[in-house]
């Protein structure tokens, strides 16, 4: 059987073969266009946002010099006698220096940190050598002198940085530092896999290299170049250039883009073949055209679903932000509940009960703080205090906390720590949330034996250097474990069959606060045999306060008449009253409150009260401004802030404002019962 083509009847399948063409032609050429499109706009934004963080880099490395030599002018010379401890804490700090050395005005190099490797440029005369007129200029005109990528007389290559001092009204000389900015710029670079970086000096030289860049191989569209300007009395510029790592980047792309026109090209074709058979040409269409709907509903799917997921990661920051102040408020009241119902004459089983509902709130509430901490820790918002405090004292304090619960376990908790009363600088807090943590964590993978904490301390050069160590008895960490388990959200007993609660936060916390204070963690351990963490941290020596003397008869805070103190609440939300009022009430107190801080400044100005609990967010007048208010015309009242919100910056305006205390919710009932009396002591003395 034949069958006779005819023009007439190839003209309607051609023509659908042509117009199908023409639609995957074009389909193909704007996917190309837009993935091209794309990476460009990648390579612009990724080199904008990098190429600021190398100059940063440069920038806070600059200025730690320019900062020595502002201490020294400033103290008229007097701050140069601690140069040698100066020059090693920026060694130490900034591992871009080489060395910090003092040039005086004669252009002599008289110091040099560190000495050992430097020899044989001290008393080194500068003023013959070939950058001595640069010297000069810039020593004259008291500007930053920075010179090329140069080759050292005592070996290697750095950029030589020149920071005129003056005091005395004249030059004294130059600090003067050795810098490769190697180490810190491959930091930076750390996570540019698909990239490659190039940065040169003024005279075309290249100083830093990064996944072996080919600036050359690229076009301008595919080549991200800005400039950064190091010495401004020269005009001397770096150029930086960024790239993508493959020369051929796209290919990969190209390759799936063109699959997917030969399979457009195919489809026409067949699809024009069999339009010729009448029958058969009015299914094929019609699976066709359902074939581009669903795609295009596919599409349009997709794109709703990253715009989710787009809003959601915003979302994430303000979410957490809030988590804190928007949990603690409920949890203040259960908690709160709690303590009221534990001091109230119920059945022995109900007090089991509240118990449990005690601890799971509290495991809440930790839960929520390690949130908020890993949220902190991974924005770069965690900041550190710098106070004096004594860490051998605080692991004792922590020791003696955490030693009933874990012998009410049936475990022991021995502490090897000789007495000590040396004192460093450094974030106490922080410090006591790594021991807290690996302690917790101890405690909640040994069922036999014990926790025995070892911790030694030394001084050298003018820091304390802590070593500690938490060894357990518990069930140990697997090999398959070691590598991940400081990692987020990782546990040791995974899965629907596992035996130990836990986020899998603490650990993970634990290592980047470590890291963060600039010290060391280790693990080691094995199935079944128990688990020792070594931490090692440094902190600068400093002499230990003297503890205050306290002048009030404490047998007055024993009999003080909590009964007779008039206390007023200052808070928008009902539950929150009711929690605090009933709390207080078991003291014998019955308090007045208030909705917003324009009522308690109002009520403070028409009677006498004792002791007020102020919350810090509420409408018409939030707590921080009345406090603001009251302090104008009354100093001596006690006003304590009580608020669900834990963030540092919030605690410290409380305080400035003047307030006496501050309590975050949920407030410990115990520490409330601890320093109202405390207070109303203070009250009653004064």
């Amino acid at each position: 059987m034949s069958f006779k083509f005819s023009k007439k009847e190839l003209i309607y399948p051609l023509l659908v073969f042509m117009t199908l063409m023409v639609v995957v032609v074009a389909l193909w050429n704007k996917t190309l266009k837009t993935q091209e499109s794309l990476l460009k706009n990648e390579i612009q934004t990724s080199g904008h946002l990098r190429s600021q963080e190398f100059y940063h880099s440069i920038e806070n490395n600059i200025k730690a010099l320019e900062n020595l030599k502002q201490r020294i002018e400033i103290t008229n010379g007097d701050y140069f006698q601690y140069w040698e401890e100066d020059a090693q804490l920026i060694l130490d700090q900034n591992p871009s220096f080489k060395f910090v050395e003092w040039i005086d005005s004669s252009m002599v190099i008289r110091k040099i940190t560190p000495l050992k490797g430097n020899e044989a440029v001290v008393g080194l005369d500068i003023s013959k050598l070939y950058r001595a007129d640069e010297w000069r200029e810039h020593s004259e005109n008291s500007k930053t002198n920075v010179t090329s990528w140069v080759r050292l007389t005592q070996g290697g290559n750095a950029f030589l940085v020149d920071v005129p001092v003056y005091f005395e009204g004249r030059l004294q000389g130059t600090i003067t530092a050795g810098m490769d900015f190697t180490n810190p710029f491959n930091q930076l670079a750390a996570d540019l896999d698909s990239y490659a970086v190039e940065i040169k000096d003024e005279t075309g030289t290249t100083f830093y290299a990064y996944n072996n860049p080919r600036t050359s191989d690229f076009d301008e569209e595919y080549l991200y170049t800005t400039s950064f300007l190091v010495d401004s009395l020269d005009e001397q510029k770096w150029s930086f250039f960024l790239m993508p790592k493959q020369i051929n980047i796209l290919a990969d792309r190209k390759e799936t883009m063109f699959v997917a026109f030969i399979f457009g090209m195919l489809l026409s074709i067949l699809t024009s073949s069999l339009m010729y058979f009448y029958r058969a040409s009015r299914t094929e269409n019609k699976r066709y055209k359902e074939s581009i709907l669903k795609l295009r509903e596919l599409n349009r799917d997709l794109k709703r679903e990253q715009l989710k997921a787009h809003k959601a990661n915003r979302a994430k920051t303000e979410f957490v932000s809030n988590m804190s102040h928007e949990i603690r408020t409920p949890l203040n009241a259960i908690l709160g509940f709690i303590e009221v119902l534990k001091a109230s004459n119920i059945q022995k089983s109900l007090k089991e009960y509240l118990s449990l509902m005690d601890i799971s709130s509290k495991k809440l509430l930790l839960l929520v703080d390690d949130i908020l901490e890993i949220d902190k820790i991974e924005s770069g918002k965690s900041t550190f205090k710098s106070e004096p405090f004594s860490p051998s004292k605080e692991i004792a304090n922590i020791i003696s906390i955490y030693k009933p619960s874990i012998e009410q376990k049936g475990l022991y908790l021995y502490l090897d720590a000789p007495e000590s009363s040396i004192c460093g600088i450094g974030d106490m807090g922080k410090f006591g949330q790594i021991i807290t943590n690996l302690l917790r964590n101890s405690l909640k993978f040994t069922e036999n034996g014990g926790i025995h904490v070892g911790y030694r301390e030394r001084v050298s050069e003018n820091h304390l250097l802590v070593d500690l160590v938490i060894r357990d008895t518990g069930i140990g960490i697997p090999k398959n474990k070691m590598k991940t388990i400081f990692d987020r959200f990782t546990q040791v007993d995974s899965g629907i069959t596992k035996k130990h609660e836990g986020s899998g936060l603490g650990l993970y916390i634990t290592y980047h606060l470590v890291k963060l204070m600039g010290g060391q963690i280790e693990v080691e351990s094995s199935r079944e045999n128990g688990t020792e963490f070594q931490v090692r941290l440094k902190f600068s020596l400093v002499q230990c306060k003297q503890e205050e003397q306290k002048v009030i008869d404490l047998t007055s805070e024993k009999n003080v008449d909590l009964g007779s103190a008039s206390v007023l609440i200052v808070d928008d939300n009902k539950i929150n009253i009711i929690v605090l009022k009933k709390a207080l009430e078991t003291m014998g107190i019955k308090a007045q409150w208030v909705s917003d801080g324009k009522q308690a400044v109002e009520e403070v100005h028409k009677n006498r009260y004792d002791l007020v609990f102020m919350d810090i967010h509420m409408p018409v007048m939030d707590g921080l401004e009345a406090t603001k208010v009251i302090r104008e015309t009354n100093k001596d009242l006690v006003i304590m802030g009580c608020s669900a919100d834990v963030t540092r910056e919030t605690i410290e305006a409380a305080l400035e404002v003047g307030m006496n205390d501050y309590f975050t919710k949920p407030i410990c009932m115990d520490k409330l019962r601890q320093n109202l009396s405390t207070y109303l002591v203070n009250s009653k003395v004064s």
